[in-house]
């Protein structure tokens, strides 16, 4: 664990309550009013003592300084109120752009209100309007700096030839996000999609050879990133019965397994990875569905859905998509993030100095997913090394790592995720299957 510091919050762009920062204004207000005050008490004391001789010199000598510090503690403390206020400006200007955004295609009366906030927002403080848009212009430059400056690092002794790998890696990711790739909105649909009509790639699914077994439920999210395979088969499917008689599952979806494979007998191949990015269907993702439904998942039932890599790419796709119920959509490092509405609870695990999330664009300008989803964000491993060519922030142990100070974190964000996981589960033993997928010879 290289760095303990953590970024969590709801997603998007905005990781700013305003609320707070006007109510910790008010508190600074109310400090500078009783520091006015109270200099005005002690200069009061002061002229009394000084009308007595035997007082006269040391109260003019403390006077001065005592005077001095009040009133430098009053203009301090109204000055940062005074920018509190100003950045909450900003940034509700910002959430209310974002929220246009993301609301362009929808109802008009909704889009309207928007406009008609921004407006009156923009007329009240003009130069937050400008600040707010100068945020909004440069966030899509500078989201991806963490990554470019350890690989710069990493590539110092490449010399020109390593400058001009990063300034080509930035420019290709500024393009990537400009495109709106990495970015998957609900239900894209279409043919040859996950959701249209296109033919589905064959896939072979074959249970395990070792016997099924059972596992106690999975409560947090360090729990869920041990449970993902990490070699051998590339699916895990979990069953539970919970009061009533319910089914319910979860699946741990594995990374790629063959990277510069395209259309062997793995499923878990580049080919899937360029598949699933630009929002089509691979043969990973049906052997996902066919896993599923093997282990007796039917259309509609209630899964949680596990990913790491193009694992999460898979399950994002389903929770968009797919024929089940996906109630929780939890990635690691996966190259997509999806919006699956209100019905799915997003929790999104990713590196700042990984090269894969960074494919998903700085993700969405507003929350994606149900309420209580979150992204947890953290620098892997911040000194520039080899390590950061080879894609080390990548791999599943520090995103295990990731988890584990999620979880002990004790942001109720996080808190909110393992009560909705206990829910989830129950409290019955799952019953566990691991499946191994190939495309046909």
């Amino acid at each position: 664990m290289s760095d303990d510091s953590l970024d969590i919050r709801d997603g998007g762009v905005i990781a700013v309550d305003t609320g707070q920062l006007r109510a910790a204004a008010s508190v600074l207000v109310g400090l500078s009013t009783r520091c006015d005050a109270l200099r005005s008490t002690f200069e009061t004391g002061t002229r009394e003592l000084a009308a007595h001789d035997a007082t006269a010199w040391p109260a003019a000598a403390v006077a001065v300084d005592l005077a001095r510090v009040l009133h430098e503690l009053a203009v301090e403390a109204s000055a940062l109120a005074g920018g509190l206020r100003d950045a909450a400006d900003v940034y509700d200007i910002v959430e209310l752009e974002v929220s246009r955004r993301a609301a362009a295609d929808g109802d008009r009366r909704v889009t309207a209100l928007l406009d008609h906030r921004i407006a009156e927002a923009r007329e009240r403080s003009p130069s937050a309007g400008g600040r707010a848009d100068l945020l909004l212009m440069t966030w899509p430059l500078l989201r991806h700096g963490e990554l470019q400056r350890q690989i710069g690092g990493a590539t110092v002794p490449l010399g020109l030839l390593g400058g001009a790998a990063v300034a080509a890696g930035g420019l290709a990711l500024t393009a990537l996000g400009a495109l709106g790739l990495g970015r998957t909105p609900p239900a894209r649909g279409g043919p040859g999609s996950v959701g249209g009509a296109g033919p589905a790639p064959l896939v072979e699914v074959a249970r395990s050879a070792a016997p099924p077994g059972s596992a106690s439920p999975p409560l947090t999210l360090a729990t869920l990133a041990e449970r993902i395979p990490r070699e051998g088969d590339q699916l895990r499917v979990e069953r539970y019965t919970v009061a009533g008689g319910e089914r319910r599952f979860a699946v741990y979806v594995a990374g790629t397994r063959s990277p510069l494979g395209f259309g062997g007998r793995e499923p878990f191949d580049m080919s899937s990875n360029v598949q699933l990015y630009a929002g089509r269907t691979s043969a990973s993702y049906e052997s996902v569905v066919t896993a599923l439904r093997a282990a007796g998942a039917r259309s509609g039932d209630a899964v949680l859905a596990v990913g790491y890599s193009q694992g999460g790419a898979i399950t994002s796709r389903l929770a968009l998509d797919g024929p089940f119920r996906v109630v929780g959509n939890v990635t690691f490092g996966s190259p997509v993030q999806a919006d699956p509405g209100v019905s799915t609870v997003q929790v999104t695990l990713r590196h700042t100095d990984d090269l894969v999330p960074a494919l998903q664009s700085g993700g969405h300008l507003d929350r994606a997913g149900a309420p209580g989803s979150i992204v947890v964000e953290r620098i892997a491993d911040p000194p520039p090394g080899i390590a950061d060519i080879t894609l080390g922030a990548h791999s599943m142990d520090a995103y295990g790592d990731t988890a584990s100070l999620a979880d002990a974190s004790g942001d109720p964000r996080v808190g909110d995720v393992h009560e909705r996981l206990a829910q989830f589960v129950g409290d019955e033993p799952a019953e566990v299957t691991t499946y191994r997928v190939q495309r046909p010879e």
